[in-house]
């Protein structure tokens, strides 16, 4: 509520503003949504900011950023289609635009995306690959959840479970530093894969 509230703020307060800034408000108004669990809301509020950012540079970074925002909230209502065309679409913008931490980001979601649809490989691939990514940027909550899929993925396969269980520490260490909401299901994992090695 205190982000949509923030939203309207921004948006009275910028009417005469350009294009690009009234599209923050609307992006806003968006997350707003997002957090309200209103994900057709949020869609079409970052739908629209999109169409700005599209009208001033069609492969900006901020168009790969609303992208992935739409992909985030596409992926909350399961609409597991449409997540992975905009988060891939999202990928290849940042991709050309060389901008690493994006890249890392995007591929990070879809490997999250790839467990979510029980497709264990494709999400120890896609998890590698992010891992190695976020590793370059140096953002510890990616390498975290990157390790954390990884975990999930190994575990899901069955195999490599000496692997997993690194990954899964390093995951929960991580978490744990940060004091992240993703703790108590890197744990949970942690467990899970602890009772099987013994």
């Amino acid at each position: 509520a205190e982000v949509l509230a923030c939203a309207a703020r921004a948006t009275e307060h910028w009417q005469k503003a350009t294009p690009s800034t009234q599209a923050v408000a609307i992006r806003l108004r968006g997350i707003g949504h997002y957090l309200n669990k209103d994900y057709p809301s949020a869609i079409a509020a970052c739908r629209e900011a999109l169409e700005i950012y599209r009208s001033i540079s069609p492969e900006s970074d901020l168009v790969a950023i609303v992208l992935g925002d739409i992909a985030i909230a596409e992926h909350a209502r399961k609409d597991y289609e449409a997540a992975e065309r905009d988060y891939r679409e999202a990928l290849r913008v940042a991709e050309k635009n060389d901008h690493l931490e994006n890249i890392a980001a995007f591929t990070t979601n879809l490997a999250l995306l790839a467990l979510d649809r029980e497709q264990w490989a494709e999400a120890e691939s896609l998890a590698r690959e992010a891992l190695v990514l976020g590793e370059k940027v140096g953002r510890q909550e990616l390498i975290a959840s990157d390790c954390h899929r990884l975990a999930e993925a190994l575990l899901k396969q069955n195999h490599n479970l000496d692997e997993a269980l690194s990954m899964s520490r390093r995951a929960v260490e991580i978490f744990t530093r940060l004091r992240h909401p993703s703790l108590q299901s890197a744990q949970e994992t942690l467990a899970e894969i602890e009772k099987i090695v013994g």
